[in-house]
């Protein structure tokens, strides 16, 4: 589909099956997946838990539905694990994504993460500024070892990790190289309680990648109240896809059209699959997003 800049639209596997929720469509095959998603018209998808890990096995099943391998979210331990520690496991998921023609890797730092646990939101992480900036300069060392593979880190900024809000992920960019970048990620800056059009026109030059999702505002504000956990408020049903939410996305896509943005746009909303239909609603994402993407 022809765009008004140069992007190709990604869907991830989450609103069909949850990794962190094995409840929520443990049943549904990859098979499902990748059949609606090339069906909807989506260019690529993201990697989730039930595709093969072996390279080759990996590379043909996305050729056998015509799909690209855009990238997908990786679990870093980067602050327990020693540099050449954490090195030694990502090149392994490197090597399998440059030989599937994928050189994007979601990374999150996941050692103390509370997005799986059964913990309040408000039990989430904190590192002090002086600990963001030894973070930062750590990681800007295995960003600047994956470049050198061929494969860009997006550091991924998310409810419950060490960087969720604007000011956290704020001093990572400003202590970590002018190399590094992130997942701009519309729901979870929302959650988050900050303005993800303001966080976008803040760090554009440092925007990698790309992942969008809408809020549904009283469950979120309902979550928040009673300190549910982040799954709690996953099937509660805080997060839906663009267009079904309160996140103004015009502006949003407006903004990357003004601005030239090229590279993947996915959308990435976890949904409980029972009650909101994955294939009906990622369709309704795909024109949303698509349309605007047109004008």
């Amino acid at each position: 589909m022809e765009y008004a800049i140069n992007v190709k639209l990604g869907i991830a596997p989450i609103a069909w099956s949850n990794d962190d929720l094995p409840e929520l469509g443990g049943e549904t095959p990859l098979t499902t997946f990748l059949r609606d998603a090339k069906e909807i018209g989506f260019d690529g998808v993201e990697l989730g838990n039930k595709f093969p890990k072996d390279k080759k096995a990996l590379k043909k099943i996305l050729n056998d539905y015509e799909l690209e391998l855009v990238g997908g979210w990786f679990s870093g331990n980067l602050l327990t694990n020693s540099l050449a520690e954490e090195k030694r496991v990502l090149l392994q998921e490197i090597e399998r994504r440059v030989y599937c023609n994928s050189h994007n890797i979601v990374y999150a730092e996941c050692s103390n993460t509370i997005q799986g646990k059964p913990l309040g939101l408000s039990h989430k992480p904190i590192l002090k500024e002086d600990e963001i900036k030894q973070y930062a300069e750590k990681y800007s060392l295995l960003h600047e070892f994956a470049k050198n593979k061929g494969v860009i880190l997006a550091y991924h900024h998310h409810i419950g990790t060490i960087f969720q809000t604007a000011k956290e992920v704020d001093l990572f960019l400003q202590y970590g190289s002018k190399d590094i970048g992130i997942t701009f990620d519309t729901g979870h800056y929302y959650f988050a309680g900050e303005e993800p059009f303001r966080e976008l026109k803040k760090h554009r030059d440092r925007i990698y990648h790309i992942h969008l999702k809408d809020v549904r505002d009283a469950v979120k504000k309902e979550m928040i109240k009673q300190d549910k956990s982040f799954l709690e408020a996953v099937l509660a049903g805080v997060y839906t896809v663009p267009g079904d939410g309160v996140i103004n996305f015009t502006e949003i896509i407006n903004f990357l059209k003004a601005t030239q943005y090229e590279g993947w746009i996915v959308i990435e909303a976890e949904q409980d699959p029972k009650r909101a239909d994955p294939y009906t609603y990622s369709k309704m994402a795909f024109n949303t997003i698509s349309d605007l993407l047109k004008k």
